[in-house]
């Protein structure tokens, strides 16, 4: 399909990367993915409002780029760094369990994701749903299994409106048997799929809604262990 739009991502000179390409919504995970990578002679420099990360691991180019909330803005970094080179994305960000098997904590690497969010309507989709690459997410979720961690494939639910999560909602994706809900996968997903690059969530469990009421767990022990567990399988990933 032709892309008519007038205002075109381009490559920005100071902006070359090659894969992988970390994208972190939080800015804690990204300090301390920097930190277990141990990366070498990083670069760091500017893109919109979030920071890049180029070093290297192994002899091998590693970037990494957050905070990242929104679907907007999400997109907007994505095709930011597709045009600067990315062509294998990992989305590592953060949830919230729909599922009373879904404890904090846990992982999830999502298989698809309802669209609750205007940017993937910008985009030329018709699906109620949009799909990571399916073959790099069976990696992902490969790799958690193999750490022993306590990781979930399915679906997930994103939207635009975090203080809008109400029991109506949250008991209709239920029925579509969504595990979780975040703000920014179903965007990424329509967005890769459109420029035809490869890109996979995982996603770290940091409350839970599943019983109609809010529980936070930030500052819980569990969600401590779990974000150490998707460091180390982002680590087992860059590696291989």
């Amino acid at each position: 399909m032709q892309d008519n739009a007038l205002i075109q991502p381009v490559n920005r000179k100071n902006l070359i990367l090659s894969d992988p390409v970390l994208l972190i919504s939080a800015e804690a995970e990204m300090h301390a993915l920097i930190n277990i990578l141990d990366l070498k002679d990083i670069k760091k420099t500017k893109l919109i409002t979030s920071k890049v990360y180029m070093g290297q691991r192994g002899g091998r180019s590693v970037s990494l780029i957050g905070p990242i909330i929104g679907a907007p803005y999400a997109v907007l970094i994505l095709e930011e760094i597709i045009a600067a080179g990315a062509r294998q994305i990992l989305f590592v960000g953060r949830c919230g369990s729909l599922s009373e098997s879904v404890e904090i904590g846990h992982c999830i690497v999502p298989d698809g994701s309802y669209i609750d969010e205007g940017t993937s309507r910008c985009y030329p989709i018709t699906s109620d749903i949009s799909y990571p690459d399916m073959g790099y997410s069976d990696e992902v979720f490969n790799i958690c299994n193999q750490q022993g961690q306590m990781v979930h494939k399915g679906k997930i639910w994103c939207t635009d409106g975090l203080y809008q999560e109400t029991p109506e909602k949250i008991e209709a994706y239920q029925r579509k048997n969504a595990i979780a809900v975040e703000m920014e996968t179903s965007a990424l997903f329509t967005v890769a799929s459109y420029r035809n690059v490869s890109i996979s969530a995982l996603l770290i469990v940091s409350d839970h809604l599943y019983t109609l009421t809010w529980t936070n767990g930030l500052d819980s022990p569990a969600f401590k262990k779990g974000r150490t567990n998707i460091n180390q399988t982002v680590r087992m990933l860059v590696d291989k």
